[in-house]
């Protein structure tokens, strides 16, 4: 079993295009994305979103102190948290006195928290097909600090390593089969596993977890199965559990290890 992110790919995401919703232009979903960045944090994802931010946002470029973003003041920070799936900060507009929050996180996180968007699933989807990663963001509508509105989707590519597939095809000559697991999406899932070679049988992590499916039921899918999506740390503790209950001589490697 190996994680993908940083593992299979290269951990390099680059910024693409955003998914814009009415209303926001680029440099604000760019701004919204760095209020809520967790500042200092050697992570991809930030880090990705910083300098994209950076370069592009002209309030950024000029400003005396590196650690503040002029005109705004962050009050609050809850930094992403791998079951829920997001970070969100809590800010000040200076110049308004307006607060309010800014949250991002999974997609299918934020478009729940904004209460359902079917042209952002869409968007996410299509984006997905090409092998980019989406982030959403969203803030809160003015004079309410509990009904998020969504600003859009900023989009992430993170390429296969060039020797992942040579990797996974010598193991698989000497009989270790290599399975993927990540916390993006399906769909993602797919075209990763594709560009690397494999088949495309991925299952999400719903599946790990569903009440109404025996044991012996998912353990004989997680063998058959490529990879998992949209899993948390505790899917991966079962994927391997139950492996191991069959007999198998299972492995992980990855984030950590």
């Amino acid at each position: 079993c190996c994680d993908k992110t940083g593992t299979l790919t290269l951990n390099e995401l680059t910024f693409d295009e955003p998914y814009l919703c009415p209303g926001y232009t680029k440099d604000d979903i760019l701004l919204f994305s760095y209020l809520s960045a967790e500042p200092g944090a050697n992570d991809p994802i930030e880090t990705a979103v910083r300098f994209a931010a950076e370069t592009d946002l002209e309030i950024l470029q000029s400003r005396p102190n590196k650690h503040e973003v002029p005109g705004y003041k962050v009050t609050g920070f809850v930094p992403f948290n791998p079951n829920t799936k997001m970070s969100y900060a809590t800010v000040i507009d200076n110049n308004t006195k307006e607060v309010f929050k800014v949250a991002k996180g999974a997609p299918q996180v934020i478009i729940k928290l904004v209460g359902g968007n079917d042209d952002a699933v869409h968007a996410v989807n299509s984006l997905a097909a090409r092998g980019l990663r989406a982030l959403g963001i969203a803030r809160t509508v003015p004079g309410d600090l509990e009904t998020f509105d969504l600003v859009g989707m900023i989009t992430l590519l993170d390429p296969p390593r060039p020797d992942s597939a040579e990797t996974i095809r010598r193991c698989g000559e000497y009989g270790v089969e290599v399975k993927m697991i990540t916390g993006d999406q399906l769909i993602i899932a797919k075209e990763v596993a594709h560009r690397l070679g494999m088949n495309r049988v991925i299952l999400d992590a719903g599946y790990l977890v569903d009440p109404e499916k025996s044991d012996e039921e998912v353990t004989k899918n997680c063998e058959r199965a490529d990879g998992f999506a949209q899993v948390i740390p505790e899917h991966k503790y079962r994927v391997v559990e139950l492996l191991q209950k069959r007999g198998l001589l299972v492995g992980m490697t990855g984030d950590g290890v």
